[in-house]
């Protein structure tokens, strides 16, 4: 399971990753094209929606990883037990607010099809498509957070923490 679950992480933060590549070479060919009196329609369209994709891609990649911001002002002068029920409480609240999130944005996605919303641009672009990776990469930080959760009960030390300068396994020791 573990390894499984690794995979979908990494392999969530290699298509945030392609997105970027990919809105790169768009605004490149675009700025090239208009050298050459080319203009390629709904580039601003795609760009938008490839950034949108590799950052909510993204999300559980950089959790794992320990990339999200934290402010640990006063968590880092807890040790133990105290810092353990805290970290847990977060991460419980975490997967309430992730998981209200990505229950909404599938009902977009599931909304958006129903009814074949079509994006405004030059190039109108079924609005479900842009919208899918949201929706997945909300599911996959609710996984991520859920699988630190539950590492963090386990007694175990969640990955995110391994970043930290102080952890909850050692107590700060």
């Amino acid at each position: 399971m573990r390894r499984l679950l690794d995979r979908l992480y990494l392999t969530a933060g290699a298509g945030a990753g392609l997105c970027l590549v990919l809105m790169a070479l768009l605004i490149l060919a675009q700025i090239v094209g208009r050298w050459f009196g080319v203009v390629i329609p709904s580039t601003e369209d795609f760009s938008g929606f490839l950034l949108a994709a590799a950052s909510f891609l993204a999300l559980a990649y950089t959790l794992r990883s320990g990339g999200h911001i934290r402010v640990n002002l006063l968590i880092s002068h807890l040790h133990g037990g105290p810092r353990r029920l805290i970290e847990g409480t977060v991460l419980l609240l975490g997967l309430l607010l992730v998981g209200y999130a990505a229950w909404s944005a599938l009902l977009l996605v599931i909304e958006s099809y129903q009814f074949d919303e079509l994006s405004q641009g030059y190039i109108p672009v079924p609005l479900w498509i842009p919208q899918t990776p949201m929706a997945a990469g909300l599911l996959i930080l609710e996984i991520a957070l859920l699988d630190e959760w539950v590492l963090l009960l386990r007694g175990d030390e969640p990955h995110y923490m391994r970043h930290d300068e102080i952890s909850v396994i050692s107590g700060g020791e």
